[in-house]
C-alpha cells in the first residue's frame, strides 16, 4: 500500500502571517451575551499575526453595525489601516441556499485575486458572487435571516393552535410543508447575535425576540406532544424508553443544535426516566415501548429505513417527527 502524503503543518502564527486570504470560521459554543466576547477573543489571535496586504473574510454573523467594531479592533491592535493595508470582507455563512452570494467589502478597489478565489469556491454551487458595501451586506443578511425564520416559526405557532389530527392533516394537504426542529434551530445563533445589536423595544427587536422564544419553546411543545401520545395510547411512562435521533456536525460553526438537543433530553427526563440520544446505526429497540424522536427529515428517513429492515415485532415502536405537525407513526 502506498504511503499517504501528509500535509506539512505550520505553527499558527506562521500560517496566519503567510496566508493571502484568511477566512475567520471559528466554532462558537457560547450563547447570549458571552458569544460576542468569545468571537472577539478568538479573532484577536489572528490580528496579532497579520501581515500587510492580507485579505480577511469574516464568516460569523455580527448583527447591524458589528463590523465597524471589528474593523476598529483590527486597526487598533495591528496598526494597519483597513481598506489600505488590510482588506476586509464580511460573508456570514449559513444554511440558506440562495442564487447570489452577497459579500460585504470595506474597500472601494476591486481585489481581483480575492474575487477569483471566491468565484472558484462557489463555482460548484452555481451561485453568483455579488460585492456590496459592509452596511448593505449587514442589512441584506438581516432581512434574509429575519424573513426566513420568523416565517417558519409563525407557521409552527399557528399550527399549534389546534392539536386535532384531522385539522393538522387538512393543513398539511394544503401544501404547508413540515418544518423540522433541525431547520429552525439553524437560525438561533444568528437571531441572538442580531438582538445584541438592536434596541429590544424596537419593532424589529420584538419580531426577533418573538422568533427566538418560538424556537426555544419548540422543546416544550415537543415534550407535551410526547405526553399526549402516552396518555392517548394508555402507555405508562415507567414502561417507556425515548430515543432522540438528531444528526449534528460537531465541527460546524454554531453550537445551538447540541445545546437544544441536551435541553430536550433533560426536559423529557422530567417525565420519562429512560431518555437517550443515539446514533441511528447503533439503535436497537428495547422490549418496552420505544418512542423515537426524529429531529430532522434526514434522520426520519434513515430511522424509518433501518426499522423496516430490522424491526423486532415483539417490541412497540412509536416514531414521532419533531416538526410542524408532529407526525406520528406506530410501527
Amino acid at each position: 500500500m502506498e504511503e499517504e502524503l501528509l500535509l506539512n503543518l505550520e505553527p499558527f502564527d506562521k500560517a496566519i502571517s503567510n496566508a493571502p486570504i484568511i477566512f475567520f470560521v471559528p466554532r462558537i459554543r457560547k450563547t447570549n451575551y458571552d458569544v460576542k466576547n468569545d468571537i472577539i477573543s478568538k479573532f484577536k489571535e489572528i490580528i496579532y499575526n497579520l501581515k500587510k496586504n492580507t485579505s480577511i473574510v469574516f464568516n460569523i454573523p455580527l448583527g447591524i453595525g458589528g463590523n465597524a467594531e471589528i474593523i476598529s479592533l483590527i486597526e487598533h491592535l495591528s496598526g494597519f489601516i483597513v481598506g489600505t493595508d488590510i482588506f476586509y470582507y464580511y460573508n456570514p455563512l449559513d444554511k440558506i441556499k440562495t442564487k447570489e452570494i452577497i459579500i460585504g467589502s470595506y474597500q472601494q478597489i476591486n481585489d481581483t485575486y480575492f474575487s477569483d478565489t471566491m468565484n472558484l469556491i462557489f463555482k460548484s454551487e452555481r451561485q453568483e458572487l455579488k460585492i456590496v458595501s459592509i452596511p448593505s451586506s449587514e442589512l441584506l443578511y438581516t432581512m434574509n435571516i429575519v424573513n426566513r425564520y420568523s416565517n417558519m416559526t409563525s407557521i409552527n405557532e399557528i399550527t399549534k393552535l389546534n392539536r386535532q389530527k384531522e385539522i393538522r392533516s387538512e393543513i398539511f394537504q394544503n401544501n404547508i410543508q413540515s418544518i423540522y426542529f433541525d431547520e429552525i434551530v439553524n437560525g438561533l445563533f444568528d437571531l441572538r447575535i442580531l438582538t445584541l445589536s438592536l434596541i429590544n423595544s424596537s419593532a424589529l427587536g420584538y419580531i426577533i425576540n418573538g422568533t427566538i422564544r418560538s424556537i426555544e419553546g419548540f422543546v416544550k411543545n415537543l415534550v407535551e406532544e410526547i405526553r399526549i401520545q402516552l396518555k392517548e395510547r394508555e402507555i405508562k411512562a415507567s414502561r417507556t424508553k425515548v430515543t432522540i435521533f438528531w444528526t449534528i456536525d460537531n465541527n460546524e460553526i454554531r453550537g445551538d443544535k447540541t445545546i437544544m438537543r441536551e435541553s430536550l433530553k433533560l426536559k423529557l427526563r422530567d417525565y420519562i426516566a429512560e431518555v437517550e440520544t443515539q446514533d441511528i446505526e447503533n439503535f436497537l429497540p428495547s422490549m418496552i415501548t420505544n418512542i423515537i424522536i426524529a429531529c430532522s427529515s434526514e434522520d426520519y428517513k434513515k430511522i424509518l429505513s433501518k426499522i423496516d429492515r430490522n424491526h423486532h415485532h415483539n417490541s412497540k415502536i412509536i416514531l414521532v417527527s419533531a416538526n410542524t405537525f408532529f407526525n406520528t407513526t406506530e410501527i
